[in-house]
């Protein structure tokens, strides 16, 4: 029976099963579809990865992955489909429960089962899969579902450090010495840092979701191509300015961009689930100035995108140290829990662009029609999550927050200004579109 500890980065998302970080697709498909199938697929997505197969135990006060011989089956639950609205309020019931990995694996499936039409919903604990891994595991049950022989791959392994790290980072005896020095230092500083006794409360929790336009999605795309920029930052232009528009210059305490790192993981499989998306910071006024904010929108892209490029290619020395750094604070775990709740969030903004979507859309018996959600929902709020991502030509938005971080009346405004920008710079000559992602048009559901 195979086990290794969780990694800190992992735990940390975990939260010892108490809270919840939870990410999620929602993809609609018309077609025949039948719970065998389902069960199936479930079943075959649980033989390929390792860490579906375990549990979690709690063994030296620390949580492990352990594998099972005879795993609990990855959870379905099935609710009938009334209206094309139904998957919307659903979703966001279900992404707000927590995960007991000590009885169940860290994924779970939500069929809305209807005649011809039916959502599937993808949930999963952020300590599992980052978003493309979940769209991984959506592509191998879809796939699945059409051939239940499919050959999805070999068995993955538990993906322990030691395995996905190149082994002359592990064998450098330089940076294990500067990581043991940094984490003293660390530790030190920790002891003597008061915590405070205040717990934070915040507001109902909501999801806002729109779409652009296909042809102004499309002329964004061009565009970028012309101007020599990349579309996450043109994004991230758009969305700091917006943000910066409806709540301040000095709203914004940080505004962070995930990146994937799995290209400095010559160990990671192509086909292997991981967790973890570093972010890097990203700033308008760090790009010239106060006055940047009001400059020409492309000359902030183009900015953007060299100092994207600068921080990313920064990452690899980042990573590493980063990681072995937190594997030697598991004893101050309880600790930097304490630090991290005692502090108000809510004035954060991460920006997670998953990219263009290349899913299969034509099945046997069935029809991807949609994606119509991508998203996260943090513990205790997930205050300021922004997901974008491309699919049929159109560009899909998310914003997850809280009533007392960012007031559901300012993502609105956001939201707006996000489209008037991204129209105005494609073309002066066309008017953007905003499409609810089917979805009611009334305010979202939220939870207190």
């Amino acid at each position: 029976m195979m086990k290794r500890p969780m990694a800190m980065f992992e735990r940390a998302m975990y939260l010892e099963g108490s809270l919840y970080m939870n990410v999620m697709i929602t993809v609609r498909i018309r077609g025949s579809l039948k719970e065998q199938q389902l069960r199936h697929a479930l079943a075959r997505i649980q033989e390929k990865h390792g860490t579906l197969r375990c549990l979690i135990v709690q063994e030296g006060g620390r949580p492990y992955f352990v594998e099972q011989a005879q795993p609990p089956a990855i959870p379905i639950r099935i609710v009938e489909r009334s209206s094309d609205d139904d998957w919307f309020d659903v979703s966001m019931q279900d992404s707000l429960q927590r995960f007991d990995g000590s009885k169940l694996p860290l994924a779970r499936l939500v069929w809305l089962r209807g005649e011809l039409e039916h959502e599937l919903l993808l949930i999963c604990s952020h300590a599992l899969c980052d978003g493309k891994s979940l769209l991984l595991l959506l592509q191998q049950i879809l796939q699945l579902c059409d051939q239940p022989d499919a050959d999805i791959g070999t068995p993955t392994t538990l993906n322990s450090l030691e395995e996905v790290f190149p082994s002359k980072v592990l064998a450098d005896r330089g940076l294990r010495r500067h990581i043991r020095w940094r984490v003293a230092l660390l530790k030190l500083t920790m002891k003597f840092t008061p915590l405070s006794k205040q717990r934070w409360t915040y507001g109902d929790i909501y999801r806002s979701l729109w779409q652009l336009d296909e042809q102004i999605s499309q002329s964004l795309v061009a565009r970028c191509r012309a101007e020599g920029v990349s579309v996450f930052a043109a994004l991230a232009v758009a969305f700091l300015q917006a943000f910066e528009h409806v709540c301040g210059l000095e709203w914004i305490e940080m505004f962070e961009g995930s990146i994937d790192v799995r290209r400095y993981l010559p160990g990671l499989r192509t086909d292997s689930l991981f967790a973890v998306a570093p972010t890097i910071q990203l700033s308008l006024r760090k790009l010239g100035g106060l006055e940047g904010a009001s400059s020409d929108f492309w000359t902030l892209a183009r900015a953007m995108k060299q100092d994207m490029v600068k921080k990313i290619e920064c990452q690899e020395a980042v990573t590493f140290k980063l990681f072995l750094g937190l594997e030697q604070l598991h004893d101050k775990y309880d600790r930097m829990l304490a630090q991290a709740q005692s502090k108000r969030a809510g004035r954060k903004v991460t920006l997670s662009y998953v990219g263009k979507l290349d899913l299969e859309t034509n099945y046997s018996n069935f029809f991807l029609q949609d994606v119509c959600d991508i998203s996260g929902m943090f513990s205790p709020t997930p205050a300021n999550l922004v997901v974008v991502y491309s699919f049929a030509g159109r560009f899909y938005f998310s914003l997850s927050s809280d009533e007392s971080s960012l007031p559901y009346k300012k993502a609105m405004q956001i939201r707006h200004q996000v489209v008037d920008i991204l129209t105005l710079c494609t073309t002066t000559q066309q008017t953007a579109t905003m499409v609810q992602a089917d979805m009611p048009t009334s305010e979202p559901a939220r939870v207190s």
